[in-house]
């Protein structure tokens, strides 16, 4: 598969690490206080259940990676096939390393709220009416507090990015 990102990102990229790296305090106490403040929300969220979070971001991710995949190669999202985004069990437990009968539990608690349904080849997806995920519905709160949280990271980032640019270290355009 060929790599979409232009090498003036990636040189920007590692001039961005660079300049963190320079200014890590500052940088790892953001990064810290954004971590902590999100994970606590979450955890919050689904009631300290964050093995059940963690499959159900996957599904949405394999759900997410398919449409935008199938944009850009000028096809409609519509029309991608269940299969292209559903993930099985044990895949989900390869990638997440949660032991596979804590994925089938979990799996099955997440299809008891109604935020994923099996395909009849035993596979998961997101449930989904109107284009909009269930789970999207219900955790809205949540995804607006995330929103804030990373506009903020983003922006304290940014600011340390920027001033250490303006002491010096070399930040090149991000085209």
């Amino acid at each position: 598969m060929e790599n979409k990102i232009p090498t003036g990102h990636l040189d920007r990229s590692e001039a961005v690490c660079s300049i963190l790296r320079a200014e890590y305090r500052a940088y790892q106490y953001r990064f810290v206080e954004f971590f902590v403040e999100h994970l606590s929300d979450i955890s919050r969220s689904f009631r300290g259940d964050l093995q059940a979070m963690i499959i159900i971001a996957v599904v949405g991710q394999m759900h997410m990676q398919a449409l935008r995949t199938a944009q850009e190669v000028g096809l409609d999202p519509a029309s991608v096939p269940d299969e292209r985004k559903s993930i099985g069990a044990s895949r989900l437990a390869d990638i997440t390393g949660i032991p596979r009968e804590t994925v089938r539990r979990k799996l099955a608690q997440l299809e008891g709220k109604g935020w994923i349904k099996r395909n009849v080849d035993g596979s998961w997806k997101l449930a989904v009416t109107g284009g909009v995920a269930a789970a999207r519905n219900e955790l809205s709160e949540l995804d607006n507090r995330a929103l804030e949280r990373v506009a903020r990271l983003y922006c304290d980032l940014d600011a340390i990015v920027s001033n250490g640019a303006q002491n010096g270290q070399v930040l090149p355009s991000g085209d």
